[in-house]
């Protein structure tokens, strides 16, 4: 039977040295240790113990390559423990056409590429419509101090990193969406939130028309929109079919001054407005990962068409065949219950059947192992009406189309970087991405597996443990980074206030989770880059380990899976920089210190990133200042630090639960600075705006 290593977790190999490879060593030396010894003839007696040592030490070293390391990765072979598989990076793909068109899905784009890399190609995932009109501009105007702001960098233009809308309790703002000129066509907009809006959030569509100010914008009807977003306050498209009295105007025509010189907008556009009123007694924000318009979803994973098939082989008539797709590994449709079903298989022109096991019986089907990217046939006897699966007849050619993962990493590309048409359209004269492609990864390192099987053999898809749902989490998707699972906690006191906020045993309910006895809370923290520093997982990122845990939990715990609760972390730095280090140019001024420590100290903080190891903190660890103190030292011939202080700023979450309340919704309030940062179970540190004093001392 065909048997290859594709996927599979390759033995190391010890000691590669042959019988001959021995004997040659061997022989080698003799001049050294016994130059008397002149006969190196196979007659030889001496000859022949060399060659007896050699075949001795032959069979040790094969025997040494069969352990500890070789019989445990054999063993996981067995198992069928492999190396996770390259993953696709995604992104948007938006469009622009001189006509309204519609796009098939399979559309290709890519990079530029240069002499020493090779283009990195997106294929588009689903059809798209795109119209003859362009979102090219976004203002946000403060309808209290009357003045706007330009969003555009954010929200309209690569590489496009989301905006944030701030309201103050009753405060109203209003998102302006500017379009090159007006369209009858239903306008599509796609909007995915960080943190999307609260109930207390009203949230009204207007559009701009003749000789009125944006707050005075006329009110979308109800009959032409369509939000599927609920007011904001979820992933999903808003869909608008504009008025006929649509109309451009000018923002410099408008009684409403731009905030700086460096927001001020000329331009005529056609604008679609949002209007924001926060009717809770606390602020709030509503933070956009993106709104797109004329965009698809697509990823760096390419078909192999049924316009081409791919010849995978020819059957030989015996049973348990395996074939080798050319491309590995298949690419796994996000959250389908079936992610290959676009692997079609025919066996000399006639479809077999994709299944997980092939059942016992003469049909026509066939198993997938989608990292390797292997496809095997079955072994039924018409003779003995024994077996499971029909063989391939003799001769028949087996053909197949499919989509598989063209590159890992490395199509993480940064937003604006996809802009060539590879699939001519008429109409489609340009594309981008405004975003930055995310998700791409590597085949999984060996060591990474070897570190992996034992907690997969444990837990085997099951989550009962907090490791199991935090083992399950990481697997679900690539772009969670840290994870912790929070088991139910109670109060062992009572608290010694008058009235008590809390009893003895009742449950802690702290940054909006529930601990109660049957609740599991799942925090997971992506990995945004360091510029990011508070990262917070998508909607559609918890929605995901969300579904996917929900697959594997005890049917009696109500899971829920959300984002982190950061606490800041507030640092004292005061330093001394000597007057020598300046005047030898060891560093430019006191100046030039404070950034070297800013900086320092925001690398050291950062939740994902931070750390001695530079490999971020975990969820519940404290922080301490000896740590602190060996990241940002000075050296010694540079300066010195002469006082550091460490404490913890407000959290940057709030409790629902005014039952709850002490210090912003924490467990126990927080000391004054000391040596240590003391960081509740569910709390993941972050950096708040350090204050550094360097003072120049003459030495």
């Amino acid at each position: 039977m065909y048997r290859s290593e594709r996927g599979r977790i390759i033995p190391p190999n010890l000691d590669d040295r042959t019988w001959q490879d021995l004997v040659d060593e061997m022989r080698a030396l003799i001049p050294k240790y016994a130059p008397q010894w002149t006969d190196h003839n196979p007659s030889d007696l001496g000859m022949t113990l060399i060659e007896l040592f050699a075949w001795l030490v032959e069979g040790l070293t094969y025997r040494l390559n069969r352990v500890p390391e070789k019989n445990y990765i054999a063993f996981l072979n067995l198992l069928g423990i492999k190396r996770d598989p390259a993953t696709p990076a995604r992104t948007f793909l938006t469009f622009t056409a001189s006509v309204a068109v519609t796009l098939a899905k399979g559309i290709q784009a890519q990079t530029m590429g240069n002499e020493s890399e090779a283009p990195i190609i997106f294929e588009t995932d689903e059809e798209l419509q795109v119209l003859p009109v362009n979102l090219q501009t976004a203002i946000e105007i403060d309808l209290v101090a009357n003045t706007y702001m330009n969003a555009s960098a954010g929200l309209t233009r690569p590489p496009a990193n989301g905006y944030t809308i701030a309201l103050a309790p009753n405060q109203s703002r209003q998102l302006c969406l500017g379009f090159d000129q007006p369209t009858t066509e239903t306008i599509q907009l796609s909007l995915q939130f960080f943190q999307p809006a609260l109930a207390e959030t009203t949230v009204e569509w207007c559009y701009s028309t003749t000789d009125q100010a944006p707050s005075a914008w006329v009110a979308i009807p109800a009959a032409a929109l369509t939000d599927e977003t609920a007011g904001w306050q979820r992933d999903g498209f808003v869909r608008i079919t504009a008025p006929a009295d649509w109309v451009t105007q000018k923002p410099t025509t408008w009684a409403t001054p731009p905030a700086a010189e460096e927001d001020k907008m000329e331009e005529e556009r056609c604008w679609i407005g949002v209007r924001f009123t926060n009717t809770a007694a606390t602020a709030i924000s509503i933070k956009l990962e993106y709104l797109l318009f004329n965009a698809v979803v697509a990823h760096n994973a390419i078909t192999v068409t049924s316009d081409s098939p791919e010849l995978v082989g020819q059957s030989n008539g015996q049973p348990r065949q395996v074939f080798a797709l050319h491309k590995r590994p298949l690419f796994k449709r996000p959250g389908a219950a079936t992610p290959y079903d676009h692997l079609t298989v025919d066996v000399g022109g006639e479809a077999w059947q994709l299944v997980d096991e092939i059942p016992t019986g003469n049909g026509k089907q066939y198993r997938l192992d989608p990292v390797a990217g292997e496809i095997s046939f079955g072994d039924f006897d018409p003779s003995s009406q024994q077996g499971h699966g029909q063989v391939p007849p003799v001769n028949r050619q087996i053909r197949a189309t499919y989509r598989y993962v063209a590159g890992g990493a490395a199509g993480n590309v940064a937003g604006g970087k996809v802009i060539a048409l590879r699939t001519a359209v008429p109409g489609v004269i340009a594309v981008t991405n405004l975003l930055p492609a995310a998700g791409g990864a590597d085949e999984e390192p060996i060591e990474e597996t070897l570190q992996r099987a034992p907690e997969e053999l444990k837990i085997r898809d099951r989550a009962v443990t907090a490791e199991d749902y935090e083992f399950l989490a990481r697997e679900a998707s690539t772009a969670v980074r840290l994870v912790r699972c929070l088991e139910p906690r109670l109060w062992e006191n009572a608290d010694s206030a008058n009235p008590p906020k809390w009893q003895k045993a009742d449950p802690w309910k702290f940054a909006g989770m529930d601990r109660s006895p049957g609740n599991v809370n799942v925090v997971i923290v992506p990995d945004q880059g360091p510029a990011v520093a508070q990262p917070l997982p998508t909607e559609t990122q918890l929605r995901t380990v969300q579904a996917e845990l929900d697959k594997r939990r005890d049917l009696t715990a109500h899971l829920r899976v959300v984002g982190p609760a950061y606490l800041p972390v507030k640092v004292k730095v005061e330093a001394i920089v000597w007057q020598r280090a300046i005047d030898n140019g060891k560093v430019k001024d006191e100046n030039a210190v404070v950034t070297t420590l800013k900086s320092k100290l925001t690398r050291f903080l950062h939740p994902v990133h931070g750390g001695l190891d530079g490999k971020g903190w975990q969820i519940g660890q404290h922080v301490f200042i000896a740590d602190l103190l060996n990241y940002i030292m000075l050296a010694e011939d540079v300066g010195f630090i002469s006082k550091l202080e460490l404490g913890a700023d407000q959290p940057v979450y709030r409790t629902a639960d005014p039952l709850f309340i002490d210090f912003h919704g924490r467990p126990f309030s927080p000391a004054a600075a000391g040596a240590s940062v003391r960081v509740a179970d569910y709390e993941l540190i972050c950096a708040a705006e350090p204050d550094v004093k360097v003072t120049r001392l003459a030495s």
